[in-house]
């Protein structure tokens, strides 16, 4: 890991403000949110992609605190992330906005499989256990689209136990509109298990990519096969990419229906997924 003498210094000075001893839960107050980079590797040794994430702290938290691992999607970090980010870090829990983008694909066209990240995903979850201001147990992913669809496969055992060895994983999944069908296959492929960590999965019905059938059928396929509860929440209307606070957009994408993908801004799912993936993070993740 390479992280800035700037954030050094800040992670640092943070753990040793009064009231933050980790030997026992407290609140601390006085921590800047601005964000603070760090450079890390991939884990896969045959792909050693350099990424980086920016790291955000809670003004107030228990100290260690929660985190989430937030994973954007093809377009690479945007709006979304700065939607939720407030929210997430008023609950008490930091952020690390991961560039996965940046070094490794410049569109829909030439993005690798989504399995590319896993070895990626897992090294930022690593990076942040090494953190003495973060619980090393209590560490989420959450992802939109593409980001989504690396937060489901972090859940599955398998993947889990490749890039972790003996290591948990993940301490909860959120995922939006993260392509399910594609998943489902490769799931059932692969014979594996879930890690059990909780997960949430958003979408709209009117998904270019076919959310509004493929995750109530993920959810299905979970529950009698797996006897895993998925607590999925549906927008009637809404399209992919919901929450990208922008004007409407049509692009090419090969994992779209017909190839065209399409997103546009819908206020009314992206305000209540707001409050719902907090919730979901608070309690996946102890927050007090």
């Amino acid at each position: 890991m390479s992280i800035s003498n700037h954030t050094k210094k800040r992670v640092a000075a943070w753990t040793m403000l009064p009231g933050c001893l980790l030997l026992a839960p407290v609140v601390c107050f006085g921590v800047s949110p601005a964000g603070t980079t760090i450079h890390f590797i991939s884990l896969d040794k045959n792909q050693p992609f350099h990424v980086s994430g920016t790291l955000y702290l809670p003004e107030i938290c228990s100290a260690p605190c929660p985190a989430v691992v937030l994973v954007h999607g093809t377009t690479g970090i945007d709006s979304r992330g700065a939607f939720y980010r407030e929210s997430i870090l008023g609950a008490g829990m930091a952020i690390f906005e991961v560039d996965f983008r940046t070094g490794i694909y410049t569109s829909a066209l030439d993005r690798p499989h989504n399995d590319t990240f896993l070895p990626l995903a897992f090294a930022a979850l690593k990076e942040l256990r090494k953190l003495p201001a973060l619980d090393p147990a209590r560490i989420a992913i959450m992802g939109f689209s593409m980001g989504g669809g690396i937060t489901l496969r972090t859940a599955v055992e398998s993947n889990r136990e490749s890039w972790m060895g003996t290591e948990k994983g993940f301490a909860a999944h959120a995922a939006f509109y993260p392509v399910c069908k594609p998943f489902i296959t490769s799931l059932e492929k692969s014979r594996s298990r879930l890690t059990g960590a909780p997960m949430i999965v958003f979408y709209g019905t009117e998904d270019a990519y076919g959310e509004g059938a493929a995750v109530p059928e993920l959810k299905r396929l979970l529950s009698k096969k797996y006897n895993f509860e998925l607590k999925t929440v549906e927008y009637p209307g809404a399209s992919h990419g919901f929450n990208r606070n922008g004007p409407p957009l049509s692009y090419a994408d090969p994992a779209a229906k017909g190839g065209k993908g399409y997103i546009a801004w819908d206020a009314e799912a992206a305000n209540d997924s707001l409050i719902r993936v907090v919730a979901f993070l608070r309690e996946g993740l102890a927050v007090k």
